[in-house]
């Protein structure tokens, strides 16, 4: 896959380099890091894997080179040079590489105290100084490679508001429908490593391309995820894409108010019988697949649409077991009339 192939071994070196940081915690809060590490390590086999965390910096390396600045080239915005020396890409994109491991998990971290509010006290006791830890890593990073530019720190402190903002508002909003780009704004702490990349690099005219790129990504990646996490979400009262795209079609088809709440039956209805899963993502290729005005990411794109096959996928899947099933059935049926006859 262009997206991962080319970059293993900067992801083997990143992982490495996160694991030494996390050994060095105060005791036993580096053995507690180190297992929560391996749960999401990319080298580990059964870990889970979320590439687009640790995979953007270089994705946003390979573009740069791609798209070298020109003689005509100036940035939108000024950019200080008192800040660090300028570093060469393949450092640059292994230091934020590393930055986004320890955001990763912070986030991650934070989402499990959202998301299970029974928590036992003894793993409340754990994760919370463990969460701190990793974000002042992460902040670290960004501290030694931006120091005190200011634009870095506006955008770093604008997409920790959109992750606040979005987490807050998803159980009362209509995402997907209405403001999709706050499905991606659930993962804003990401978009600070692609303002470091290009602020180090003195490409920020290349953001809002990039920016648009990205969030295509995330909102699809989102709908990808959604499928399998429907009836954990639907329990937890969390925002779902699924779920808001049956409820969608319900209230397009008048037989639901936008205010209902699906019911796990008609999930399964509208999956099995009614082939939502073809149409989900037909939505997502026909609204999250605009092409980019001017600067291309050729592997975020190859990304976004790698996770477009995975919908189709997961589509014919579900008609291929259906399909089986009622041949199976026929089968059954014609086997007994011959019994019988």
């Amino acid at each position: 896959m262009l997206w991962l192939q080319p970059f293993e071994l900067q992801l083997d070196a990143v992982f490495e380099e996160a694991k030494q940081k996390v050994a060095h915690f105060p005791k036993p809060l580096n053995e507690l890091g180190l297992t929560y590490l391996a749960k999401f390590d990319i080298r580990q086999k059964h870990s889970t894997k979320n590439y687009v965390c640790y995979l953007l910096p270089f994705w946003i390396a390979d573009t740069l080179q791609a798209h070298p600045a020109s003689n005509l080239h100036s940035t939108t915005v000024p950019v200080s040079r008192s800040v660090s020396s300028l570093q060469s890409l393949p450092e640059l994109s292994h230091r934020m590489g590393v930055a986004n491991i320890f955001c990763m998990l912070h986030f991650f971290i934070q989402d499990d105290l959202m998301d299970t509010p029974n928590l036992p006290a003894d793993q409340l006791h754990d994760l919370i100084p463990l969460s701190q830890l990793f974000w002042n890593e992460f902040v670290s990073i960004c501290g030694e490679n931006l120091g005190d530019h200011s634009l870095f720190w506006s955008y770093y402190k604008q997409f920790l508001a959109q992750w606040a903002s979005a987490v807050y508002n998803e159980a009362e909003s209509d995402y997907l429908f209405q403001q999709p780009e706050m499905i991606a704004g659930k993962v804003s702490p990401l978009k600070i490593s692609l303002i470091a990349m290009l602020l180090q690099s003195d490409r920020m005219d290349m953001l809002p391309d990039l920016l648009h790129q990205l969030d295509q990504a995330l909102i699809v990646l989102q709908m990808n995820d959604d499928l399998t996490d429907w009836e954990e979400d639907m329990v937890e009262r969390n925002y779902n894409c699924l779920l808001a795209f049956i409820r969608h079609e319900a209230v397009e088809q008048k037989q639901a108010l936008f205010t209902d709440k699906v019911t796990p039956t008609q999930v399964q209805q509208a999956i099995y019988d009614q082939d939502v899963l073809q149409r989900y993502a037909q939505y997502a290729e026909s609204s999250f697949t605009e092409e980019p005005s001017s600067f291309g990411s050729e592997s975020l794109i190859a990304f976004r649409n790698y996770l477009i096959t995975q919908l189709y996928q997961a589509a014919s899947s579900v008609n291929d077991a259906r399909n089986t099933l009622l041949q199976g059935s026929l089968l059954y049926y014609i086997q007994k009339d011959l019994t019988s006859s």
